[in-house]
């Protein structure tokens, strides 16, 4: 949905425009390096804390309302930095932010899990996380022009781009919840002729399967009998993956500049490095999210994953700064496949009147993961810097066992992996 990605790249723009010169400005409003730490730790402290329960709100309330309240909230929390200095308060402001960002990623997919077309969902999840990358190529930059100096304006502007994200949400995102979804996922778009008989029973039979699966969106209700499919198997391999992207966030946040410096990296060099990764993300975000819907995603979810793991565990060895600027690109291109994959199989077999609270759960479990592997990868890179990496690159590896496991029995429709032709009343076989 254009109206998300384009709220999406306002709010995100905004949000990490600031980033860049936060510390300095935190320090030179009379905080120390402790005060400092515990400002950037509360947008994460924040997020953990409320994206589960804002996820089930949307459940409850609808889409809307939880985007549009996430957006205010981000927008006071910005204001706030700009009319009142101090620990205390930055403190709540940071915090308040990190709930509105939060709470709009959250709705924000939900709403894409239960109101796109199954056809069309694949493309729609590598639109949003491909405006969150390009938002943050862009951002970032664009703070760093403005300065230390123009911190108020740039937490005005945030406030203002939050605000005129809200402008696409009301446009197009749905007042209320529509409850359970009774598209057809595009794996079994092509069977749509032949599963419905002569005098057009089958669209209620398939209704009342849809109804007895839960509302499980997208066909669920159309597993054969037998089938070994385990809803919570499933959902704990989603909730890995999501853990898993979060550890490289965070050990790349924590020592990515510092092993870039170590090469002797110019600043110049590290921001561009950044940019190289963030800007073929964003490009193939969609292409990425379309081969999802057509794959096997668990293939396409795991090998992306190892490839990042690989990238992580590879760059401590690299002494060149241009190999490290090549390599980081390169990884872009192997590892955008993997949310917009799992996030597709979280779509089936989650009930659309669920999708907020699943959504809040994997988002959870990402920023978690990467404040946890913020705050350990600082410490191990004191060791020695190729630790970090290392130990996040294995346990990425090993989380990409545990979802083979826990996703080796997800049926076709589920995976991706195949079309499964089916029988039509009167026994002409589905195309």
């Amino acid at each position: 949905m254009l109206s998300l990605s384009a709220a999406t790249i306002l709010l995100w723009v905004g949000g990490s425009a600031i980033l860049p010169m936060l510390p300095t400005y935190l320090r030179r409003h009379g905080a120390n390096p402790a005060v400092v730490g515990i400002v950037m730790a509360s947008y994460f402290a924040a997020s953990v804390l409320t994206q589960y329960p804002v996820g089930r709100l949307s459940d409850r309330i609808g889409r809307r309302p939880v985007v549009l309240g996430g957006l205010l909230v981000f927008a006071v929390g910005s204001v706030g930095f700009a009319l009142f200095t101090g620990a205390l308060p930055a403190i709540v402001f940071r915090a308040l932010q990190g709930i509105g960002a939060g709470s709009v990623t959250v709705a924000a997919a939900a709403t894409i899990g239960t109101e796109v077309d199954p056809a069309e969902r694949g493309a729609a999840f590598g639109a949003l996380y491909g405006s969150q990358m390009l938002a943050l190529a862009v951002g970032p930059l664009v703070g760093s022009i403005a300065g230390e100096q123009r911190m108020d304006v740039l937490f005005l502007a945030a406030a203002a781009a939050a605000i005129a994200a809200a402008l696409p949400v009301l446009a197009v995102v749905p007042p209320t919840r529509t409850g359970p979804s009774r598209l057809r996922d595009s794996d079994s778009d092509s069977d749509s002729d032949s599963d419905s008989d002569s005098d057009g029973n089958g669209d209620v039979e398939d209704l009342e399967l849809e109804l007895l699966a839960g509302g499980a969106p997208a066909g669920l209700g159309h597993l054969a009998a037998g089938s070994r499919y385990r809803p919570s198997a499933a959902f704990a391999g989603i909730l890995v993956v999501f853990a898993a992207t979060g550890l490289l966030s965070g050990a790349y946040e924590a020592c990515w500049t510092l092993l870039m410096t170590l090469r002797h990296a110019t600043s110049f060099d590290v921001g561009l490095s950044w940019t190289l990764f963030a800007l073929p993300f964003a490009i193939l975000s969609v292409p990425a999210g379309r081969l999802a819907s057509r794959g096997d995603r668990r293939l396409l979810t795991i090998g992306s994953l190892a490839c990042s793991a690989v990238f992580c565990a590879a760059y401590p060895l690299l002494h060149r700064v241009v190999l490290l600027l090549v390599f980081c690109s390169f990884e872009a291109i192997g590892s955008v496949v993997a949310t917009p994959a799992a996030v597709l199989v979280l779509t089936r077999t989650v009930p659309s009147d669920a999708q907020g609270a699943a959504q809040g759960s994997v988002e959870t479990a990402r920023t978690a993961a990467t404040a946890v592997a913020a705050a350990a990868s600082g410490a191990l890179f004191g060791i020695d810097p190729v630790v970090p990496f290392a130990t996040v690159a294995v346990i990425v590896l090993l989380c990409c066992v545990g979802v083979a496991r826990a996703w080796r029995s997800l049926p076709a429709e589920v995976a991706g992996a195949r079309r499964t032709a089916r029988v039509a009343p009167g026994g002409a076989a589905g195309r």
